[in-house]
Order: C-alpha cells, then structure tokens, then sequence
C-alpha cells in the first residue's frame, strides 16, 4: 500500500491546505491535525517535509510571496525597462496605472488569492518572523516601484511623502479585498465579476491621479 506521506503531491496538499486552514483560523488556533486532516495525510506528513507547523507556516506565506510576485512581475520587469530610458511623467502615469489595475486584478479578481489576502492581513496586524519571507519579494517591490513613480509624476523630492503615498495607493486596493463583504452588502456588487473588477480598477485609478495632481500641483 503505498503510503500517503510520500506521494508526489503530499507536499503541495499541505501546502494549500495551509493556506485554507491557517487563513481560516490564522497560527495559533490551527492545529496539526486540521492541517493533515485537510491535505488527508498522516501527522507524521507534517514533520517529514517541513519540521513543525511553524515550518509548514513559513512554507505557506513563502508560497503565496512566490506567487504574487509571479502576477507582478511584468509590471515591474516593465518598469524597470522603462527607468533605465529615464521615462517621463507621462509614462510614469500610465505605468502607475498598469500597476494599480495589476493589483485590483491579482487581489480581487483570482480567487486563488482570496486567501492569501487573509494571511497577509494576519502578517500586518500581528507580524511573525514569516513577515520576513513576503515583505521583501512582494510588498517591498512594489511600495518602491508605487513611490519611485508617484515622485515621477508629481515632482516631489520628499521621499517618504511618496512612500505614504504609495501606501495610500495599496490600500485602496486591499480595502476591496479585505472589506469585500462590505462593498457586496452596500453596493450589490456580487464580489467581484469581471464587470466589476473593471468598474474598481477605474475607481482606483482615477481616484489615484486625482490625488497625485493635487500633490504635483503644490510643487509648481
């Protein structure tokens, strides 16, 4: 009888049961057993592939950082391409809006991010050393790409003025995410079709350059 712990997919059946499960009850109230009960493998699965729960925890949000940076890497492979040119304000705004609509796509519109999103809230509010493994790949790169461009645009020279900014920005898209029940209650919207991915990312964005112009607008 072959044995379920050495499958070849045991290890990514852990893997996505801890983004359910540990997105559903965060660390401390997951246990071992909910997590092998979901992947349906042995306890002894747990330890075989990453030492404790603490490691398959580490194993998830790792997973989720590899996977958003997956979504976001052509926007900022773009970017880059274009700062080596020395791009102008005016590429500067279409790129912020590329990477705003990016954003609203990946954490909004794929339901295989919805948990990841949970986890990620998790991290913000109560950081462990696991904030380590997504801060870097994920919400650093774009935080910098996001204030790199706002200062672009507006002509600040303050850089933590476009940091705060930047964040701003971020935050009106994950308030999409993680306040979805909200805005289905209050809006009607279904949460979300492609419909109404489309109808946020054009709210996002414009609400975005309202903003940055009344920034750019002080520095003249």
């Amino acid at each position: 009888m072959t044995d379920p712990n050495t499958q070849p997919d045991a290890r990514e059946r852990l893997l996505q049961a801890g983004i359910e499960i540990f997105a559903e009850n965060g660390f401390n109230a997951t246990t071992t057993r909910m997590l092998a009960d979901k992947a349906q493998v042995n306890l002894s699965a747990i330890p075989y592939y990453f030492r404790s729960k603490e490691g398959l925890y580490h194993a998830t949000v790792g997973h989720i950082a590899d996977v958003l940076a997956a979504h976001l890497a052509p926007f900022l492979e773009r970017l880059q391409t274009e700062a080596a040119k020395g791009f102008a304000p005016a590429t500067a705004r279409l790129l912020l809006q590329e990477g705003l609509s990016t954003m609203v796509s990946v954490m909004c519109g794929d339901p295989g991010t919805m948990r990841f999103s949970q986890i990620i809230l998790r991290e913000q509010m109560a950081p462990t050393a696991a904030f380590d493994l997504i801060y870097p790949k994920v919400m650093e790169r774009i935080l910098s790409a996001f204030t790199t461009l706002i200062a672009t645009i507006t002509g600040e020279a303050d850089a933590r003025q476009c940091s705060l900014q930047a964040i701003l920005l971020v935050g009106q898209v994950m308030v999409f995410r993680a306040g979805r029940a909200t805005v289905v209650r209050r809006t009607g919207m279904e949460g979300y079709t492609a419909r109404e991915i489309a109808e946020i990312q054009a709210l996002v964005v414009s609400r975005a350059m309202a903003a940055l112009d009344f920034m750019a607008a002080r520095q003249a």
